[in-house]
């Protein structure tokens, strides 16, 4: 099913693409036919003209014709009939009969070939859109026949949860209690094994809850507590894992009885006992053979409860833990890591990286308003919300969380998405939410919301705990699979040992010389952090390069040298689209320029930097295939920064680019 759905979102896309090679074809060919009228048109007028001459001509040689007739006084030969039955073809006016040359004829037959063309172009953008359809068609046909499939391996948990009604029923009617049992997130699906070894441990939770947490009647109207208990399950989906709740408004855990007991099984000596903290002391509770209760009944007293539940969660790879706060309840929670093969994610793109999300972590996505951003020492704060619930979220950009990525360019497969962004552009934020506490990834882009097939990363990979896993775009590029709320609580410890590491650095500072600080890290630690980039590789992803060459071939030849080496490129075909871009690009850094270009060549190029004040610093480069002293003198009169000829090596190529940059920089 996983294959079937990678294949589904990569057909989409390549028809995506077709359709839109399609238009693009269409568009060409709707340009290609104006160049043809053109063309006609200009044939035309020659031809107009030709006749012109023609029938002035024709004029003058009657005129001959006649005196020499006349003087001559003799009948038409058969030679001169016919030369004059050549010259009446001339009488006519192109009006009155039409002529055609053969340079009419070609420019006709490729007009008509044109036509044809137009009409195969659209026949292919029909059948494009028959095919879009009849993908359509088969992913809701995917999306069903998956549903089914997890319909018969998949169960709620509400079938599980409803079995305790009958089993709290019957502890009510033994022990004279009045409960009260609730549930939320029923609608939850698991596998139909988890379910069932969750049972064991979640009924043993209801009845030690019943049994130790909820108190008598007595109890509880002494405390001013309503009179019927509270036992409350809970389910829901938090990143890759499931969390089941239970709690109770009971009496919540006797710590001093717990430090009593410890000592009573001989779990740890008096001493030790009384060093214990709360997180200690609840630890006891999972210990084989431990129990508070006084004596052995029905529910408890024979010491064979949590450990049990905890060795049962085990061998799910789960997690429990225990919360309580006096006269309040208490809450068990369960968490058990989930294998999701195929989930809604988000696509996005931050730096030069394509990330996924997990979308049950996000809680909205925005385009902020200049008043809702705030900046501070710190960073960024996004008013988020209205009135009473405004709330001021923490603002991270997610490249530089995810800093430790190497500069890879983005393949020129993508170039049906948006080109270069400026970083002027007023990016989304992405808020994360992960119970009460929020926080605002910023992104440089939203792709779009798919849905994916995920990996896992394997054993020879020791990701971090907020990457879920790996998957597949439609476009054949592969994407780590990031979760929001491991995310978050990523980024708020970075936080909270930034702000340790700091006042300890700076109270340290004076003990310890620079070799040592760089060597507190394990080597076992060291060796498992990422090669970071060079600063090199770092500072060349902020480098803009124009190209400006009629060739297209040239163009996407060059602009791959340089992503490859990290730069950001942009493209235009003469000199009028770089000077267009210049508009939307202010950041260019260079510019490297042919000469032979129609509308504006090289030259008219340079010469128009000259005069502009905004493109007077920017360093050209002239690449092209003319090596005549003459052509470099005019170059270099012009104002251009260095003069190279084809065919060039890459190296050199490269090396004069990063030395005009450097050159550049340092001079402003």
């Amino acid at each position: 099913m996983g294959e079937l759905l990678t294949n589904q979102n990569r057909q989409s896309l390549e028809n995506e693409q077709l359709k839109t090679a399609v238009r693009s074809l269409l568009a060409r060919l709707k340009q290609h036919q104006q160049l043809l009228g053109q063309l006609q048109d200009w044939s035309d007028h020659l031809f107009v003209d030709a006749e012109q001459r023609q029938i002035l001509e024709w004029s003058m040689g009657q005129t001959r014709s006649n005196s020499y007739y006349l003087s001559q006084n003799s009948t038409f030969s058969h030679t001169s009939l016919s030369r004059g039955g050549t010259k009446v073809q001339n009488r006519f006016d192109s009006l009155e009969l039409d002529r055609y040359s053969e340079a009419q004829i070609l420019v006709q037959s490729i007009l008509e070939d044109a036509v044809k063309l137009a009409e195969a172009t659209e026949e292919i953008d029909l059948f494009a859109t028959q095919s879009n359809q009849t993908l359509g068609k088969q992913r809701r046909l995917l999306t069903s026949t998956r549903d089914v499939l997890l319909e018969a391996r998949m169960l709620p948990l509400g079938d599980i949860f409803g079995r305790f009604h009958s089993v709290l029923q019957q502890l009510k009617a033994l022990h004279n209690k009045s409960v009260v049992l609730e549930f939320r997130g029923t609608e939850v699906l698991v596998d139909k094994v988890v379910a069932q070894k969750l049972y064991g441990p979640l009924l043993h939770l209801v009845r030690n809850a019943f049994d130790h947490g909820i108190e008598s009647f007595a109890v509880r109207q002494q405390w001013g507590k309503p009179q019927k208990g509270q036992i409350e399950i809970s389910a829901y989906y938090r990143g890759k894992s499931l969390v089941i709740e239970v709690r109770d408004d009971g009496q919540g855990l006797d710590f001093e009885r717990i430090r009593q007991r410890a000592v009573e099984c001989q779990l740890v000596d008096a001493s030790q006992a009384m060093s214990l903290n709360e997180g200690q002391l609840t630890n006891l509770l999972f210990e084989a053979g431990f129990s508070t209760a006084d004596g052995v009944n029905d529910l408890s007293g024979r010491g064979i409860g949590l450990d049990m539940v905890r060795a049962q969660l085990e061998e799910l790879k789960g997690a429990i833990a225990v919360y309580s706060q006096p006269q309040l309840g208490t809450t068990f929670v369960l968490q058990i890591p989930l294998s999701l093969t195929i989930a809604k994610l988000l696509l996005c793109q931050a730096g030069n990286q394509t990330y996924a999300l997990l979308a049950d972590a996000i809680e909205q996505i925005l385009i902020p308003q200049p008043d809702q951003i705030r900046s501070w020492e710190d960073g960024q704060v996004l008013r988020w919300g209205t009135g009473d619930l405004e709330r001021q979220i923490p603002v991270r950009r997610l490249s530089q969380i995810l800093a430790y990525c190497s500069p890879v360019a983005k393949p020129l497969v993508s170039q049906f998405k948006p080109p270069f962004v400026p970083d002027a552009q007023v990016k989304p934020i992405i808020v994360i939410r992960s119970q009460d506490t929020f926080i605002g990834l910023e992104v440089d882009q939203l792709l779009e919301e798919q849905e994916l097939v995920i990996r896992p990363l394997g054993a020879m990979i020791t990701a971090p705990h907020y990457v879920y896993g790996g998957s597949i775009l439609a476009d054949g590029q592969l994407t780590l699979v990031l979760d929001g709320a491991a995310l978050m609580e990523y980024v708020l410890e970075q936080q909270i040992v930034s702000s340790t590491n700091y006042h300890v650095a700076s109270s340290t500072s004076h003990l310890l010389s620079p070799s040592t600080q760089q060597q507190q890290l394990p080597p076992q630690t060291r060796a498992a952090l990422p090669a970071s980039p060079t600063l090199e590789s770092q500072a060349r992803l902020d480098k803009v390069v124009l190209l400006v060459d009629d060739s297209i071939t040239v163009r996407q030849t060059l602009a791959l040298t340089l992503q490859k080496a990290g730069y950001q490129v942009l493209q235009a075909k003469d000199g009028y689209e770089a000077i267009a871009q210049f508009q939307h690009h202010t950041d260019i850094q260079l510019v490297i320029c042919d000469l032979e270009m129609p509308r504006m060549n090289g030259f008219e190029f340079l010469k128009y930097r000259q005069q502009d004040s905004a493109l007077a610093n920017t360093p050209v480069v002239i690449l092209t295939s003319r090596s005549a002293s003459k052509h470099r003198l005019i170059a270099s009169e012009l104002g251009a920064t260095d003069y190279i000829t084809k065919p060039y090596l890459e190296d050199k190529l490269l090396k004069m680019v990063t030395g005009v940059i450097e050159q550049n920089s340092s001079v402003s």
